[in-house]
């Protein structure tokens, strides 16, 4: 039997998933990146206890352009002009899977 500190989400919070059982906030964000050689590239980013979505992208995008991210990058900053974003959630055995429509949205309004 799980018990309320089971469910619970390592910030502290808990949310409950369709089937019941709490779902950590966790987000897999994918943010698209044009290279000098106008290669594609996407760059994922795994945000956790952002609450919704609208934040979720908020704090991958600030990492995206973090000095550091952006110095790999060759000082190019990101928009939001094409993003991926998918929930992470757990199931009830404990399988991780992506929620979300699965393709890559442009244009969103975050």
């Amino acid at each position: 039997m799980l018990t309320a500190m089971d469910r619970s989400s390592p910030s502290g919070t808990t949310e409950t998933g369709a089937d019941g059982f709490a779902q950590p906030g966790k987000w897999l964000i994918g943010v698209l990146f044009r290279s000098s050689a106008s290669r594609v590239v996407w760059m994922y980013y795994v945000v956790g206890g952002a609450g919704d979505v609208s934040r979720a992208v908020r704090a991958a995008l600030a990492r995206a352009n973090s000095a550091r991210e952006r110095q790999v990058r060759g000082g190019a900053f990101v928009t939001a002009e094409d993003l991926e974003v998918r929930r992470i959630t757990l199931d009830a055995l404990g399988h991780t899977r992506l929620d979300g429509p699965g393709d890559r949205s442009a244009a969103l309004s975050w």
